[in-house]
């Protein structure tokens, strides 16, 4: 019997094993079943907080450290806890403040480790909070009633166009302490400074004491893509952008849709 008890894969969530629907794949699910029956270790590296991501941790059967908060944070699904975690510079409150005040039509909301914060709405917003929590509570604040530290990282949503322009101005205004990435075409994230999931793979990795693992990740947008350089085996769903699919080895044929991550799974377990 094969034994694959050495590999490690880690796969992006929203675009990558979730569907449009946010409803896991019978295909991706089987996948990861017949992947971990051979030894597989499967982990998933997501922009959700662990608020959000734990409405699939039963469904996933996660029993490895995951990555949350787009490298923000590696959380620990067997203790329930954080094995590592950084913060938001509290440089990042004027910076909010600003943006907010000359973007109106972007939604923010910011992320501290027990709650949800949310100081402007836009329909994107309320849309990622709907698809994202789940019936977990959310709480409207003025920015000026925030506290500046033991943020985990703010998210800003809006239209495409919207979000164009924002990068535009944070490029400009410079904000070197922040740490900024685009996470879709509607999300636009502040993470800790010289975080990525790139970043916090190798951190699990020497947490973990796994350097020597065959690591091989699956992921879709700008933020995948250091992840997908720091890893053995890189993956693309045929729904991923251009610049992610030119980072990977191999780009599978079905999209998140339609068992993109069982694709990539059973290629892993074919060429290993």
């Amino acid at each position: 019997m094969k034994d694959l008890s050495n590999v490690i894969f880690i796969t992006d969530m929203d675009g990558t094993l979730l569907p449009a629907n946010k409803r896991l794949n019978k295909k991706d699910l089987d996948a990861i079943y017949d992947f971990r029956k051979f030894g597989g270790r499967f982990s998933v590296a997501t922009g959700r907080a662990v608020q959000s991501a734990a409405q699939y941790f039963d469904e996933l059967q996660l029993d490895e450290p995951i990555i949350v908060l787009n490298g923000g944070g590696i959380y620990d699904c067997k203790e329930n806890s954080f094995a590592w975690q950084k913060f938001v510079d509290c440089s990042a409150y004027d910076a909010v403040k600003d943006i907010l005040e000359k973007f109106p039509k972007v939604g923010a909301e910011i992320d501290l480790s027990d709650e949800i914060l949310v100081p402007q709405y836009s329909i994107q917003e309320e849309y990622h909070i709907d698809i994202s929590y789940k019936g977990l509570k959310t709480r409207q604040v003025d920015i000026k009633d925030v506290a500046p530290e033991g943020w985990c990282k703010v998210l800003f949503a809006a239209d495409s166009d919207e979000i164009d322009r924002l990068m535009a101005y944070t490029n400009k205004m410079g904000y070197d302490d922040l740490t900024f990435v685009r996470s879709s075409k509607y999300f636009y994230e502040i993470l800790p400074s010289g975080c990525s999931k790139g970043t916090a793979l190798k951190k699990m990795l020497e947490i973990y004491h796994r350097y020597g693992y065959t690591v091989a990740a699956c992921g879709d947008f700008d933020n995948d893509i250091e992840m997908l350089q720091n890893a053995d085996i890189a993956i693309a769903p045929s729904n991923a952008l251009d610049e992610v699919k030119k980072t990977a080895c191999m780009v599978t044929k079905a999209d998140c849709d339609n068992g993109a991550v069982a694709e990539a799974l059973y290629y892993v377990m074919n060429v290993l």
